[in-house]
């Protein structure tokens, strides 16, 4: 059957519409994927400061008089497992492409599992004075980071409710202000360092707490 000269233009302008939004739907595709890659390999990368972070937390509270209890340790090593596991989790979502079902979401457990362990660890410590000030400024920059990270995962229940427990965290009952801040490696060692160089005399800062 012969086309009328107006449907064969029709359906050539209903053509190239079709494959310019197919066009434009791949490149979004790819866009997200580019998007996910950066965000895993940035959380892969970060993963040994942030675990360096926790070491230099507790030196700072040891070289203070602070000491670690068993109960404290125990959430201490839950946090170290809450790193494991997130490394184990974003190396199987970049394994391969698309990602294996339910990496994402074990990825999502391993950040949940990280921040409620830290945030039970802050909210445990009795510190007052200059070494409240330091603490609550190193919890910031650990906690400020994960939120960035968050924030740039794809939206869900879990991450919402990582979301809403960074901004209910506190210690010795005073709540700690986060706002996500996304950072390199180096500004987090910078940030980081920086609030250990903001220790008032009366605070202790051992020299293995600051970030290489």
């Amino acid at each position: 059957m012969n086309l009328s000269r107006r449907e064969a233009i029709k359906r050539t302008f209903l053509g190239a519409i079709g494959s310019r939004l197919a066009y434009a739907t791949i490149l979004a595709g790819v866009a997200l994927f580019e998007v996910g890659c950066s965000v895993f390999s940035d959380v892969l990368a970060w993963i040994p400061v942030g675990e360096a972070a926790l070491n230099s937390i507790l030196a700072v509270l040891t070289g203070n008089g602070v000491a670690i209890s068993p109960a404290i340790q125990s959430i201490v090593s839950l946090i170290e497992a809450g790193f494991a596991a997130l490394t184990a989790a974003v190396k199987e979502y970049q394994s391969t492409t698309p990602a294996p079902v339910g990496a994402l979401a074990k990825v999502e457990t391993a950040f949940k599992d990280i921040v409620d362990n830290f945030s039970t660890f802050l909210q445990s410590l009795n510190v007052s004075g200059g070494l409240l000030g330091i603490i609550t400024g190193l919890a910031q920059v650990v906690l400020s980071t994960i939120a960035a990270f968050v924030n740039r995962l794809p939206a869900s229940m879990a991450m919402k409710s990582v979301s809403d427990k960074v901004s209910r965290t506190t210690i010795s009952g005073n709540v700690i202000v986060v706002t996500p801040k996304k950072r390199s490696v180096g500004a987090f060692k910078g940030d980081f360092n920086t609030v250990l160089k903001t220790a008032p005399a009366d605070v202790k800062v051992p020299t293995n707490a600051y970030l290489q």
